[in-house]
């Protein structure tokens, strides 16, 4: 099978298109014929070598494959060769409390992350867990597949999870053209909110308006907590969406009521902030941490996309041989929603 592998850190440039023997499944494992994967910034950092996760060299990256089923495992049952699948990206071990309960993503001793602690989805084929395995629904694409599995299953645990969204309530999205934004726009506008967005460029805002946004920022000709304030009569919002860091994090404490509450998942602007705790603990806010999402959420997605009321926002495809290329125009930014790559007819 074509596998893109690096065999050390770097840019883009690292990425070399191999051929490897096919994986093989182990007692409760099957293998997945990739028909689609997208990238994400995490592949970035774990092609970077800044990730903070152990990656062995050398190593294929990807964390959201999208395929059917090739070939079952001794012991795996409820599944057939030619199912079509998504994988979820932890192995959980299904014992622990957090697994019990419904919190898997938070599994005290999962076996393997997709693309991290083995290889990844940048490649023809892969192997998983039975356990990992989502059916894919009718009216779904393997590409749209691809392109919600992260963004959507993202932003469902962060807003309606983790920060308890409710209807009537005002949110900030943080950089609605990255695939974590478009998708949070949709499910904070499905949930019932009103929406207010950020992003560097105005075509982005138009998409994102579209999608649902009802006010749109561009954050470097306009003062976001001014904005945000100017059309929430000076209260602020009750959510916000946050996954860049830096000093953006602060902007969006600056942009909460009192009694606000702001989620966050990510920090590629900055992994140290700065932090003023005094307005925070008068003012009563709150930060609340958000890593993935669970199984549960991203069939929940799968099935609002199936029936028309999400979208994913699939910028552009490229065939698994132009991964360098795919992932010189994630790191762009001139795109909006995200970058899939296509292998074996994937559609």
């Amino acid at each position: 099978m074509k596998a893109v592998v690096f065999h050390e850190f770097g840019n883009a440039g690292v990425l070399r298109v191999e051929e490897h023997p096919d994986p093989s499944p182990g007692p409760g494992e099957v293998t997945v014929d990739v028909t689609a994967s997208a990238l994400n910034h995490l592949d970035v950092d774990v092609r970077e070598g800044v990730s903070r996760f152990p990656i062995e060299l050398p190593h294929t990256p990807g964390v959201e494959p999208v395929g059917r089923i090739a070939t079952l495992g001794e012991g795996v049952e409820g599944w057939s060769v030619g199912d079509r699948v998504a994988v979820y990206l932890i192995a959980t071990c299904g014992r622990c409390v957090y697994c019990r309960t419904g919190r898997e993503s938070l599994c005290t001793a999962p076996d393997w992350f997709v693309g991290m602690g083995s290889p990844g989805a940048y490649a023809e084929r892969v192997i998983c867990k039975a356990a990992q395995l989502i059916r894919i629904p009718d009216g779904v694409t393997d590409v749209e597949a691809a392109a919600s599995n992260i963004a959507f299953g993202t932003a469902w645990h962060m807003l309606i999870t983790r920060a308890r969204l409710r209807a009537g309530e005002t949110v900030l999205v943080s950089s609605v053209g990255s695939g974590i934004g478009s998708a949070a726009v949709q499910v904070a506008k499905h949930a019932g909110a009103f929406v207010i967005g950020t992003s560097s460029r105005a075509d982005k805002l138009e998409k994102a308006t579209d999608l649902g946004l009802d006010v749109g920022i561009d954050y470097t000709t306009q003062d976001v907590v001014e904005e945000v304030l100017r059309h929430t009569d000076g209260e602020g919002v009750d959510v916000v969406y946050e996954h860049c860091g830096g000093e953006l994090f602060q902007h969006g404490l600056d942009s909460l009521k009192k009694d606000g509450r702001l989620v966050v998942c990510g920090a590629h602007s900055g992994e140290v902030v700065d932090f003023d705790i005094i307005p925070f603990f008068r003012r009563q806010l709150s930060v609340i941490g958000s890593f993935v999402f669970d199984r549960n959420e991203l069939a929940t997605v799968f099935e609002l996309i199936a029936r028309g009321a999400l979208k994913p926002q699939v910028a552009a495809t490229f065939p698994l041989e132009e991964a360098a290329k795919a992932m010189e125009l994630m790191e762009s930014r001139e795109f909006f929603g995200k970058i899939v790559l296509t292998a074996g007819g994937g559609a």
